[in-house]
């Protein structure tokens, strides 16, 4: 995984959770309200969330960018002490 397709995979997430997609899946919702015995528009909604959350922990897992391994130096105090 690379730091493009991270923002690919978002970028596309978030617009299928905003206008004018929800809208277009909105007629489809009123036509069939109820899939798998939940709410259409609930489920559309908690896929595409699941699929940006996927996104950020496999980002945090395989992106060196966001490997915090790399920074081996001791943490110091910043600031006055009280």
């Amino acid at each position: 995984m690379n730091k493009r397709w991270f923002f690919i995979v978002l970028l596309f997430a978030i617009v299928m959770v905003n206008p004018p997609v929800v809208y277009w899946v909105n007629d489809w919702c009123r036509d069939n309200p109820i899939l798998f015995g939940w709410p259409s528009m609930f489920l559309w909604l908690e896929f595409w969330f699941a699929v940006m959350i996927a996104d950020f922990v496999l980002a945090a897992l395989y992106l060196p960018e966001w490997d915090c391994r790399q920074d081996d130096s001791p943490i110091e105090q910043v600031g006055h002490d009280i």
